[in-house]
């Protein structure tokens, strides 16, 4: 295999390489968004939802409630983010269009009591 690559012009390490320069293949959305720092969320008025932010770039809504947990969903549209935002009740916009739609991770987990 070694010898092809060099035929071409291109060592397999270095064709690999290449590969790791870019952010989406090198690391999963979830490690690229923690590693880029945290998003910053905004207060919303809600008994469920405590703060809420988006990082458009990579696609990521972060969602702080007040138990204390802090969740991150993946692959989620901007237009949902401005929903939510605008929607009357959050909590109900969150459970109906949010919650288990998306791929998430908990990133803190809710306050004991």
């Amino acid at each position: 295999m070694e010898k092809t690559a060099r035929a071409s012009g291109i060592s397999l390490r270095r064709a690999l390489g290449w590969l790791l320069c870019i952010p989406s293949l090198a690391f999963p959305v979830g490690a690229r968004a923690a590693a880029e720092g945290e998003i910053k969320r905004q207060l919303v008025e809600s008994s469920v939802l405590e703060s809420a932010g988006y990082d458009a770039r990579n696609r990521v809504l972060e969602i702080a409630f007040h138990s204390g947990a802090i969740y991150r969903y993946f692959e989620v549209p901007e237009e949902i983010f401005r929903r939510l935002l605008a929607a009357e009740s959050k909590g109900q916009f969150f459970g109906a269009a949010i919650r288990n739609k998306f791929r998430s991770e908990r990133i803190k987990p809710r306050n004991p009591k």
